[in-house]
């Protein structure tokens, strides 16, 4: 873990490392997001573009810029290019990191941007840190606040004989990796951890393919995507940007799985509807594996993940060990982004390999990020 800061500002920067991004043409999935518009950079809009800054009361209240026709791209896009890019938002010159504040600050890296998977471009530790200090007294107060109610979290843990340190559930994972990748071991953590008793990982190190139901797994895997595909808001459905710079929707419709092109103007085109019954869970091949292995490396080391699992354990009301809940969600996490996988696979064709696990970690990664967690992004 890389941590720097003074001793008032502590933040961990270890996603970052070594990584790098660039913007690259024909992609603008950050235009898809509706920006928040602080209140510094208000007048701006308000003198000049009145009709595009609007008022937005969920999840909180606060001013964002319009999308075209409320669930395309930002108002501001003309031939995916920003018309007002030298005065565009604080959340827009940050993308892809983000910070995210629970019992520590954390920079996070949006892996569905990809000018992060080239290699090439600005150093990302640089500029995180550089956002940090620009931040720092938004962040310091955000973790005060956040401490407090981590501190409540924890304590009801306690009272209720849930709690499981995060370090040594961390380390179980990490200890076991690579088993995370296998559909065996996927399959009896996602039974263990459903059970009452603490999940022991170490009597899982022997499951072997013949331990396991292929049906209920993909039984369990399309329903963690259904439900991550269902939204009744156009502006909260995944998106996947392609290689070719096309977006890409899927929504869940009367129980089918619709494909469609979203345009610049904010209009859908159907490209196909699929029985999500004739999707097939694939498993990675062996080049894929290393790549699904690296990101879960990733997700364990991620405080808006542990925090979804705290997020969770709090909206079971306590039934659940932390490790059961955090251990579950992992594995379904896993399960979701195979699925995905296996989606793109049956639409537009590919392999589960390096570079079509890559591509559904493109499509699933905002996602994990925009998960409900107990903290905050700033």
């Amino acid at each position: 873990m890389l941590l720097l800061g003074s001793d008032k500002l502590r933040v961990d920067f270890s996603e970052l490392v070594g990584r790098t991004f660039e913007c690259i043409d024909r992609c603008q999935l950050c235009c898809l997001c509706q920006p928040e518009v602080l209140p510094d950079e208000r007048p701006f809009f308000r003198e000049k573009y009145p009709d595009k800054l609007i008022l937005k009361r969920s999840p909180r209240r606060h001013f964002a810029l319009a999308l075209k026709k409320g669930r395309g791209s930002c108002s501001f896009l003309e031939n995916r290019k920003c018309a007002v890019y030298e005065n565009r938002p604080r959340f827009c010159r940050r993308f892809p990191i983000h910070f995210h504040v629970g019992s520590g600050i954390q920079a996070e890296l949006d892996l569905s941007c990809r000018g992060v998977w080239t290699g090439k471009g600005e150093d990302a530790l640089l500029l995180g840190s550089v956002m940090a200090s620009e931040d720092a007294e938004v962040l310091m107060a955000t973790l005060s606040e956040s401490k407090n109610v981590y501190g409540e979290f924890f304590q009801n843990c306690m009272e209720f004989g849930v709690y499981s340190a995060p370090d040594r559930m961390r380390i179980e994972v990490a200890t076991r990796i690579g088993s995370f990748a296998e559909l065996p071991f996927i399959a009896s953590v996602l039974e263990m951890s459903a059970k009452e008793a603490e999940i022991d990982l170490s009597k899982l190190e022997s499951i072997r393919g013949e331990d396991f139901d292929l049906d209920d797994l993909e039984a369990a895997a399309m329903e963690a995507s259904m439900d991550s595909l269902s939204s009744s808001d156009p502006v909260a459905l995944p998106v996947y940007c392609d290689d070719g710079g096309e977006w890409n929707i899927f929504n869940v419709k009367n129980g089918n799985v619709e494909w469609s092109i979203l345009d610049e103007e904010g209009d859908l085109h159907l490209r196909k509807s699929v029985d999500p019954k004739d999707i097939r869970l694939l498993p990675p091949e062996t080049s894929g594996k290393e790549v699904l292995v690296e990101y879960l490396k990733i997700l364990n080391n991620r405080d808006s993940v542990l925090g979804h699992a705290y997020y969770l354990v709090d909206s079971y009301g306590y039934e659940d060990m932390i490790s059961n809940v955090y251990c579950g969600d992992m594995v379904t996490s896993i399960l979701d982004l195979l699925w995905r996988v296996s989606l793109l696979n049956y639409v537009r064709g590919g392999r589960l390999d390096r570079d079509g696990l890559r591509e559904g970690i493109i499509f699933y990664d905002m996602d994990r990020l925009d998960a409900p967690t107990i903290g905050a992004f700033v």
